[in-house]
């Protein structure tokens, strides 16, 4: 029996956990028209959403396409991934697709071409300067459009990473495509990004070009009942029960983060199938485990931090969630002048080691934490 807890890689099927009112409001959402924002933290199983949400979309009928941002390291990158998503799978024979390319796209001068596997690709000429880069990707953009009207469709397209658009092109992108999206009526958006504070900017500064675009939903943590009854199958066609202490207790060391209560979970599993019984020490020790074995990465980590930044690590492991910046805590634990306090909170979440959570501040790694937790000098 292979395991059945999934990290690492996009949950799909029986891996996927919950989330089944956010896939009905969003699904519904896109289908009517909607441009969506969607912000988690990492590691929530925000692209496993994006995926799952899409698959229920082509089984109703519409068209999809996927651009994961991460790809693209310029702006010819993230033409040919549009291209790649939007007008080669549009259609399925290559004639088809070569002639759709110059109608649609005749500034980019597309040379449509198959591989040995029968894989489309795509060579996109955007230009040089920056006037024909902006009409060669406006008219890209625009395709979308047309495409959608051609096929009598609605198409669905989702950005992950959206945020990653400001370093490819910067406010002049960023304009560009607000100009060029809002102008579409038969093509919606899902734009999702794990960098909090930078797409939260995107979408919240009046001065940014995606200002008040469309719907704006953050992300939050799978409820209690769905983990519940996902881990329990789970165990249970290896004949382990999970016990209420030991549930709390998974729960408690990942901080109810889907990557991270999976990661868990499947050490878990293989210690049970191994004959172990799934208890609430169990627990603590695999976490423990886990936690130890990435030393050398959080030493890297640490390396790169000032010690008022190791200080404020500290604290945070030991109240997850607190006011980091309030003037009992900073007292309390001699962090010294609150603005300097605040630099450092900025920078750690800037860094992607520390999420704002609920008005405070947590471990974006609940194994980081338990690691400092442990190496703390007290």
């Amino acid at each position: 029996m292979n395991n059945p807890f999934v990290y690492g890689e996009i949950a799909v099927g029986k891996a996927f956990v919950g989330r089944k009112e956010e896939l009905s409001d969003i699904a519904r959402g896109l289908e009517s028209g909607e441009r969506i924002f969607l912000i988690s933290p990492r590691r929530f199983g925000k692209t496993s959403l994006i995926v799952n949400l899409l698959e229920r979309l082509r089984n109703k009928g519409l068209l999809t396409a996927y651009i994961d941002l991460y790809r693209a390291a310029s702006l010819e990158q993230l033409a040919a991934l549009f291209a790649e998503e939007v007008l080669l799978k549009s259609e399925t024979k290559l004639e088809t697709v070569a002639r759709l390319a110059r109608e649609i796209v005749p500034l980019l001068r597309p040379k449509i071409s198959v591989d040995q596997d029968g894989q489309l690709s795509a060579a996109l000429d955007i230009g040089r300067s920056p006037g024909e880069q902006s009409a060669a990707l406006a008219e890209l953009l625009n395709a979308a459009e047309k495409i959608a009207r051609r096929r009598g469709k609605r198409l669905v397209i989702a950005f992950d990473e959206f945020q990653e658009v400001a370093g490819l092109g910067g406010e002049s992108l960023e304009k560009l495509m607000r100009s060029v999206f809002q102008g579409h009526h038969n093509v919606s958006y899902i734009f999702s990004g794990s960098k909090q504070h930078l797409i939260e900017d995107m979408v919240n500064n009046k001065n940014r070009a995606f200002y008040k675009l469309g719907r704006v939903l953050f992300l939050g943590k799978i409820p209690e009942k769905d983990f519940r009854a996902f881990i329990t199958e789970r165990f249970a066609a290896i004949d382990a029960t999970v016990n209420e202490a030991a549930f709390r207790r998974i729960l408690s060391e990942t901080a109810s983060i889907p990557y991270y209560v999976q990661y868990l979970c499947s050490f878990l599993w293989n210690k049970c199938r191994e004959g172990s019984g799934l208890s609430e020490k169990l627990v603590a020790e695999t976490a423990a485990h886990i936690a130890d074995t990435q030393a050398p990465l959080y030493l890297g980590m640490l390396e790169h931090l000032t010690l008022k930044q190791r200080k404020i690590l500290q604290v945070a492991s030991r109240n997850p969630g607190e006011k980091l910046y309030s003037h009992d805590v900073i007292e309390r634990n001699r962090l010294g002048p609150a603005p300097t306090v605040q630099v450092s909170l900025n920078l750690l979440l800037k860094k992607g080691i520390l999420e704002k959570e609920n008005g405070g501040y947590a471990f974006s790694d609940p194994f980081f934490r338990l690691w400092v937790l442990k190496n703390s000098l007290t």
